[in-house]
């Protein structure tokens, strides 16, 4: 059965997706949106289980402008996703992002921050003294320093995916909560998509943007796409005595980051390099205890007595190519749109990748953000974006 014929389709209803909806509209595309979303509850959603964080500390042009573009969208998403008088709470907290530097991984942070200053980010370089400023509970013998980057911050992530989802439905586009499982292709060219309940929708203009479901909506266009799911876990600490002060979200010499949650409350979490791919929604405790509370306690003595509250995973959508987000069209299917891979920094470049590929579908080309240097073309060629400042 055919239900009905758009303009554009959009496979993923979370923040990118909807990001992406959301500029097409407001930047004046008339044609008609639909969005597939499977999990309308988003109780999956890698959006919804993020941290929320939002940084310019990169180590690559296109990712500084990336993040640039979508925190300034980001100060400004109450008013941005006004609808009826009503604007969505995101509780945006700029504490900044500190990253903390040994002997072994200070000069890297130098070079950074000489790089970040140059694109027009004020990424300072703290000694001891000023870095126990901000956190003065912090043990600092093996520290030489650190790099701040005041302004960027966190927020609520599901508060911000429900903002963008509203005010999308508000400018007209269609939310469809239908599972994807063909995309319908003859040649060179997309027809549209056909969803679990057997209906097809039609439409030569389809974008991906799945996150860890990327890969699966690639190969039913017949397109390779390198990004697999990838499990994460996030753990919400109750430390022994709450902080009078704010915590920046702080990276760790080991890998370890850690921020305030509502109450003071902590937040924690650390990358698992040995993590195989997988649908893997399940948290346990014993990484905690081996992985991550040694470091928690060895930069914060109070958190030697820590108590875990909860904690929950959710998937990173990784791009085993170069760990980059993959946007633009691809070369070879005409209409089939991506925006995907972006390997843990999705959430606080949505904005931006929305705004450009907004821009590439209605213009044919970029205007704001250049993300030519992201585009499938690299892997094509052999090219890697080698960003060194993946968490």
């Amino acid at each position: 059965m055919v239900a009905a014929t758009f303009d554009v389709l959009i496979i993923g209803g979370g923040v990118m997706g909807s990001s992406i909806a959301y500029h097409l509209v407001d930047e004046g595309f008339k044609g008609r949106i639909g969005i597939f979303e499977k999990d309308p509850a988003y109780e999956k959603a890698s959006t919804a289980l993020s941290v929320g964080g939002i940084r310019r500390q990169f180590s690559t042009e296109v990712n500084v402008r990336l993040s640039q573009y979508s925190l300034a969208f980001y100060q400004e998403f109450g008013e941005r996703m006004e609808v009826g008088r009503e604007r969505p709470e995101i509780g945006f907290k700029p504490r900044g992002y500190l990253f903390l530097g040994s002997e072994r991984n200070w000069p890297i942070l130098v070079k950074h921050q000489t790089f970040q200053k140059s694109l027009g980010v004020e990424t300072q370089l703290l000694n001891i003294d000023e870095t126990l400023q901000l956190i003065p509970d912090l043990n600092t013998e093996d520290l030489v320093g650190s790099s701040f980057s005041a302004g960027d911050g966190y927020m609520d992530p599901h508060g911000v995916l429900q903002g963008f989802v509203r005010k999308a439905k508000h400018l007209g586009v269609e939310y469809v909560y239908q599972e994807v499982v063909e995309i319908l292709r003859k040649g060179d060219r997309l027809e549209g998509v056909k969803t679990k309940d057997g209906t097809t929708y039609l439409s030569s203009s389809i974008v991906n943007a799945a996150g860890p479901y990327a890969g699966e909506a690639g190969k039913m266009a017949g397109v390779e796409i390198p990004v697999v799911p990838v499990r994460r876990m996030v753990y919400l600490l109750k430390p022994p005595r709450l902080f009078d002060y704010d915590l920046p979200l702080t990276i760790d010499t080991s890998g370890v980051y850690f921020l305030h949650e509502t109450g003071k409350q902590i937040l924690s979490g650390k990358s698992r390099k040995e993590e195989p791919p997988g649908f893997n929604f399940t948290w346990d405790r014993d990484y905690f205890n081996e992985a991550i509370w040694p470091s928690l306690a060895h930069r914060i003595p109070l958190f030697d007595k820590l108590k875990i509250n909860s904690g929950w995973a959710g998937l990173y959508e990784v791009n085993q190519w170069d760990s980059n987000g993959i946007i633009g069209e691809h070369p070879e299917v005409r209409g089939f749109y991506m925006a995907v891979g972006f390997s843990g920094h999705g959430f606080q470049q949505a904005p931006a990748v929305g705004k450009a590929l907004s821009e590439k579908i209605r213009l044919g080309r970029y205007e704001t953000v250049d993300v030519k240097p992201l585009g499938y073309e690299r892997i094509v060629e052999g090219r890697k974006v080698l960003e060194e400042e993946v968490i």
